[in-house]
Order: C-alpha cells, then structure tokens, then sequence
C-alpha cells in the first residue's frame, strides 16, 4: 500500500491508461501546455521523506525532470491561517514559455516563474509585508491574484507588467470599527545553531509599565508555517488583554529543505528546544511579558506538541489542546493517514518498533501533568480521531488535573477555518474562558 503515484494519460475516447512515468512519486498539479505537447506537474521523488520540497517538472518527449531542483524551497503557500478554507493549489501555471507558481520562503509567500527549459527563478510579487495567496494568469500576462497580511485580510488584486492594482476592499467596514494589532519579527539562534523566526504579536491597549499573559501558539502540520497571514484567533487573543508569540520551529515548511525534513524520526527533539528557547527569548527581550502567567495552545502538530509541553514542563499556567495526537500506535489505526503518516513521522509499522512510537507519544508522560487544560475536539475528526483526546482527558480526571473536554458534533478537522460560524465562535469563547481563569 501506497500513497505515491505513476504519472499516466488516456485517450479522451477511451482505452488502457498509458504510464509516462518510471518513478513512483508524490504527484499534483497537472498542467498541460496550452497548444504544445509538454505537460507541467509539481511533485517530488520523496528523497527526504514526506519533507522532500516538491518542484515544478516537465514532461516531454517520454521524459520527465524536474526544473528547480537548484530552488531550495517547496512549491505553494504554506502559511497558516483561520480566514481560507482549504489549502491553495499548487498548480504550475503556464503563461508562453514559462511557468508560474507560488513558494513560502521565511513567512512570506510569493509568485515566481521559471522557464520551461529550468534557470534562474524570478520572484514577481511578494513582500514583507504581505503574501499570495492564490493566482491566476491569462495568455497576456495578466495576473490575478489573492493577497493577505497580519492586518488585512484576503483581498484581490491584478499586475500587468511591473504594474499592481488593488481591486477590491471587501473590509473596509471591519477595519473601521476593529482595532487589529500588528505583529513583530524576530529570530535567534538555536541550540543547535540555525536560526529560528517567530512573531510577537502585543495585547490591546499595551502599555509599557504594565505586565501582561502571553500566550505561546503551535501551528499545525508539522510543515505549516506562521508569518504574514492574517490570523483572526491571535486578533481575538489579543484583544482580551495577551500577548501571542508563535514561531516557526525546525521541522516547519517555508524555509530549505533540510529545515522542513528534519522531523520523522526526531518529533519532540529540536522543535521543542526551539520553542522553549523561543518563550525564553520573549521574556528576556519584553520585560512587560508575565512569566508567571504563560499559556500555550495548538491544533494538530500544534495540539500534540502541547500535549509534550505539558508531560515534560510546568511552566504554563493553561494550555488549550486542539485536535490532537496524544498515542502514535491507536493514532495508526484510528486516524484516515494514521498507517502513511505514522510510519513516515515515526519512522515504521507500530508492531517493528512499538517502544519508538510510545516514546514519542504524550500519553506515556501524562502522570507528569500539573497544567491546567482544556481539550477542544470534533467529533467527526478522522485526522486526529476523537479517541486521541478521550485518552487525554481520561487520565487527567484521574490524575486530579483540573480539566475539560469540549465535544463539537458535526464537525472535523477544519473547525477552526471552515466550521459553522457558530461553533468557531463558540470554540473561541471556550478558550478565552479558560484562558481567563488561569490567566488573569
């Protein structure tokens, strides 16, 4: 069983299915060349695992190759956030001779191009201050597009040329009468010497005499990523009174290859140095942070690396668990990726190597716990299944823990992007309620 892929065509008309490719690969993205006999497809060779950067490839005259294998950054927009539904294609798109497709480098995402026959990639839209989201390109050149930052959410423009014009302003009203809090940059230096970049984003009515909670936030994937995106969760945190750093630790998307790869086989290893390191850095550098007044939450990887936080330190005050992985070996068999994703994160099939997979499971440390913690799950969760965060819970009554498990029937993975609006409004009051207990 497998889930990479041979790359295949069949006549419109019917008939047997001819392979193109030798490889087995992780493929997506097909594009075929209006008007021409070469086909683009994004994909990789799975050379670094289920890390390896996926690159823009060609097919033409019954070879395929990939043109920006010198490109050392993964194709798409990688950046996490609670406005979109779904994650944005990654599509190559074909504009004459060359090909368009979007890449998140350092918490921006961008639109590049490359020629058809590889070479230099160009950067064309994309800065610090705000990223790309989705795009289009007709035969002209004209590009339409989607961007977002930490104060704006989606907009669309268009770029003729070197050109850009903003077309709509579908918030206007909301930014009127909402105080939306910008974030900061800023790095260090890790234990094991990369550098690591996060975002400190400050409490409402922030005042520099005064001391404030801060709230540490864990995105999902493991190789998603935080940076220029708008995310309404932080707006809504900080508007109680909080701050909230987040950052993007070894083993996130949106940097080079070796940085994104680095988790199968090391979860809870490097990532969680970076992260303490991280709130260490934060309160060392904002004396108005409360160390005594820390929380901590995630969803997905965001949700089981704080189920490690709090099995292995009594720093935080609260912590809020999301959707989460709490035992690698039910995880294998319960969730809808639990035998791919298990044996490619872990390292193997449970029953090779079980002492592996317990290790790196929260569930094992859970008599450690003294945090106070809520666990907010979907009932209809097939990526981390229900059963995760009922073992949780289970053994934190037992264990005397002030804890509470909050059941969203009807929903799933994406409760917090794509929801119905009454329970991501009512998932939030949830955490700002417990946060508040704790906290303030």
């Amino acid at each position: 069983i497998t889930r990479r892929s041979y790359l295949y065509k069949i006549d419109a008309k019917g008939g047997e299915p001819e392979k193109l490719t030798d490889t087995l690969m992780s493929i997506s993205g097909i594009a075929p060349k209006p008007g021409g006999k070469e086909m683009a497809f994004s994909g990789h060779d799975y050379r670094h695992g289920s890390g390896t950067n996926s690159e823009v490839w060609i097919y033409k005259d019954g070879e395929a190759k990939p043109i920006t294998l010198d490109f050392d950054q993964d194709l798409g927009t990688k950046l996490s956030c609670d406005i979109k539904v779904g994650s944005p294609s990654t599509n190559p798109s074909w504009c004459g001779d060359y090909l368009y497709f979007t890449s998140t480098y350092a918490g921006v995402a961008g639109l590049y191009r490359v020629h058809k026959e590889g070479g230099d990639v160009e950067k064309l839209i994309g800065e610090a201050d705000h990223s790309v989201e989705t795009f289009d390109i007709n035969e002209k050149g004209m590009i339409a597009y989607t961007t977002l930052s930490t104060t704006e959410p989606i907009e669309l423009w268009v770029m003729e040329g070197d050109k850009t014009k903003q077309l709509t302003d579908l918030n206007k009203e909301y930014k009127k009468k909402t105080i939306i809090m910008p974030h900061e940059r800023f790095a260090f230096k890790s234990t094991a010497g990369h550098e690591v970049e996060g975002w400190l984003m400050k409490p409402q009515g922030f005042d520099a005499k005064k001391k404030y909670p801060m709230i540490l936030h864990i995105h999902g994937g493991p190789r998603g990523a935080y940076g220029n995106a708008f995310f309404h969760e932080f707006q809504v945190l900080a508007s109680q009174g909080w701050g909230v750093m987040y950052i993007n630790p070894w083993g996130s998307g949106g940097y080079y290859e070796e940085y994104q790869a680095a988790l199968p086989g090391h979860y809870f290893e490097q990532d969680y140095d970076d992260l303490m390191m991280a709130v260490d850095v934060i309160i060392e550098r904002n004396k108005w942070v409360d160390k005594k007044k820390l929380g901590v939450t995630g969803g997905s990887y965001g949700g089981v690396m704080s189920n490690w936080i709090i099995t292995h330190t009594d720093r935080f005050a609260a912590a809020v668990t999301l959707r989460t992985i709490t035992n690698w070996i039910s995880f294998f068999g319960c969730s809808d990726i639990g035998w791919t994703f298990g044996k490619t994160e872990i390292g193997g099939n449970f029953w090779e190597m079980e002492e592996e997979f317990m290790k790196r499971s929260p569930i094992r440390y859970v008599a450690n716990v003294k945090t106070p913690t809520q666990i907010i799950h979907s009932e209809e969760d097939y990526r981390c299944p229900m059963e995760q965060d009922e073992q949780l819970f289970t053994a934190l009554k037992i264990l005397g823990v002030d804890t509470e498990l909050i059941r969203f029937p009807g929903e799933n993975h994406e409760l917090s992007r794509s929801g119905k609006p009454k329970h991501r409004e009512e998932r939030l009051q949830h955490m700002v309620r417990w946060f508040k207990k704790y906290l303030d």
